[in-house]
């Protein structure tokens, strides 16, 4: 389907955005400091987000909203709160669009962008984008993000229309997919731990010096934490190493990597003996005797609370939390330190580096409703809301409020989220970790995992978990990547169609590239699995 044009009145009328929310006419330009002179016509419009259920980011809107309104005192913004739990966020908009009554800017994830902007309830933003707002300092709007244009690139080529379609306005490229730990100085200081470790060889030394104390190290849970420590203990381990075992002209291809992980896990090439999936496993199970009694039974609410009251030293926890810690905290001193580095001293085959993360800018932020398009004043009012939320200054209030970090280049990282990303130490493209553990089933692996952990089975039989699950779960993964009908092949067909729809509706020519390198990259998938694990098939 081609993309819609929009009337030469409605352009028209939209140009004047260049002037903010206002223009000559109704709404006059505004001054220095980005209010408006004089009077200025009544506009209202409404915005939804989920952030209801985390304090520091409804707060940081919040701000942001009474400042512009302040700067702006002709619009009136009304913010809902609609909570993101079993999906009744989605099933609400699904609604309120075909009824044409959702709110005018949504906050939406990846998932939802890209369904929405398929089905044409949210606008395309390219033209905009490539315009200087009142708060850019003559910079194209695009251009202020962090990696301009290019950053958009992958986001451009999640739809059919090629298009940007969202406004990134918390979170940017650079955190670090390995969270940190969050401390308690006092009980630190109590077991005589002056030095706050980096390495996890410094980081179990710690740890042995607060349970002598009598002090818990850290609080545990049975799900979120143990997975967390599983992924990020091991992403330190094998930087590629999943690629020995096929042809070199497979190497360098990040899209092929999983597959190669799966193949080497389903022909035996990986199996328990491996030394990588045997050094992790040692070493998550000499950590765990440092974890609270009972933490099988616990789950992250619970940890939680153990480190608010002052019964564990660390916790692992994400930056969305830290306003919680930051208000909730207020009789011990505490910090957050980033999650340390394996090094050789632990282990001769730690890679002594971290993953490194996106790049580029993560398909999230706001969409605009399309509806917008019929009221052109209303649509120039949230425009510029949009240019002022995502302007420098706007950013560093914001970042400061929520604590997080910014998709606005030039926008400083808040001090107390420096633990949370990434530096140069973040440099592994395609780590394997442990390999068994991330191909067996989740609900098998946590459940063995625990079971492993608290001694009620033996490494042996840990292992043989993880391996005989792994290998049920990847037989029928091998053969529907296979089928034809729901595989691989019905995948190519179908891109192919897409490919050649899109050149037949004169279709961006950056969709169609990348649509074809989609196409180059399932064949080599498909070769990979017919070469190498079709002939382990049973």
């Amino acid at each position: 389907m081609k993309i819609k044009t929009m009337s030469f009145s409605l352009l028209l009328a939209l140009s004047l955005t260049a002037a903010g929310c206002s223009g000559k006419g109704d709404s006059p330009s505004p001054g220095a400091d980005g209010a408006p002179k004089g009077d200025a016509k009544p506009i209202s419009f409404k915005v939804m987000d989920w952030q209801g259920q985390n304090p520091p980011y409804e707060a940081a809107y919040e701000d942001a909203i009474k400042t512009y309104m302040k700067l702006h005192p002709n619009v009136k913004i009304e913010r809902i709160y609609q909570p993101n739990a079993n999906n009744g966020y989605e099933k609400l908009l699904d609604t309120q669009f075909v009824s044409h009554n959702a709110p005018d800017a949504i906050q939406l994830d990846g998932n939802m962008i890209k369904k929405y902007t398929n089905q044409e309830y949210i606008m395309p933003l390219d033209s905009y984008m490539q315009q200087p707002t009142p708060y850019s300092g003559g910079k194209k709007w695009i251009e202020t993000f962090v990696g301009g244009e290019e950053s958009f690139l992958t986001a451009k080529t999640e739809n059919r229309l090629g298009a940007i379609s969202f406004v990134p306005v918390d979170g940017g490229p650079g955190l670090m997919e390995n969270r940190p730990f969050f401390y308690n100085k006092d009980l630190l200081a109590k077991a005589g731990v002056t030095d706050i470790p980096t390495t996890w060889k410094q980081f179990i030394e710690a740890c042995k010096k607060l349970k002598a104390a009598g002090i818990t190290p850290v609080a545990a849970d049975n799900n979120r934490f143990l997975n967390w420590i599983q992924n990020w203990t091991g992403n330190q381990f094998g930087e590629n190493a999943a690629s020995a075992f096929f042809d070199s002209k497979y190497d360098g291809i990040q899209e092929l990597y999983g597959p190669k992980r799966s193949i080497a896990v389903f022909t035996g090439k990986i199996d328990r003996n491996d030394g990588i999936v045997q050094a992790q496993t040692d070493l998550i199970k000499e950590f765990s005797q440092y974890w609270q009694d009972g933490w099988a039974g616990a789950n992250e609410q619970a940890a939680q609370q153990l480190f608010l009251y002052q019964k564990a030293a660390f916790l692992l926890d994400g930056n969305w939390n830290y306003g919680h810690y930051k208000n909730n905290i207020k009789d011990f001193q505490w910090s957050v330190m980033p999650f340390p580095m394996i090094t050789k001293e632990t282990s001769p085959l730690a890679e002594e580096a971290f993953p490194k993360g996106a790049t580029a800018i993560t398909i999230y932020g706001w969409g605009l409703n399309k509806d917008l398009e019929k009221d052109p004043e209303k649509l120039k009012a949230v425009l510029d809301y949009f240019q002022y939320v995502t302007s420098k200054e706007a950013q560093e209030r914001f970042v400061d409020i929520a604590v997080t970090n910014s998709p606005v280049a030039g926008v400083k990282v808040p001090e107390a989220m420096k633990p949370f990303m990434e530096t140069d130490k973040n440099r592994l493209k395609v780590p394997i970790g442990n390999a068994l553990y991330l191909e067996a089933d989740p609900t098998v692996r946590t459940a063995a995992a625990q079971q492993f952990l608290t001694g009620k089975i033996d490494k042996n039989e840990y292992l043989k978990t993880l391996a005989d699950s792994a290998a049920q779960k990847l037989d029928k993964k091998v053969r529907d990547q296979l089928d034809d009908k729901i595989g691989i092949p019905s995948t190519i067909a179908a891109v192919q169609k897409q490919i050649d729809e899109l050149k037949a509706s004169g279709a961006p020519e950056l969709l169609v590239k990348v649509k074809q390198k989609s196409l180059e990259t399932l064949n080599q998938q498909l070769e990979l699995y017919r070469t190498y694990a079709k002939p382990a098939l049973k």
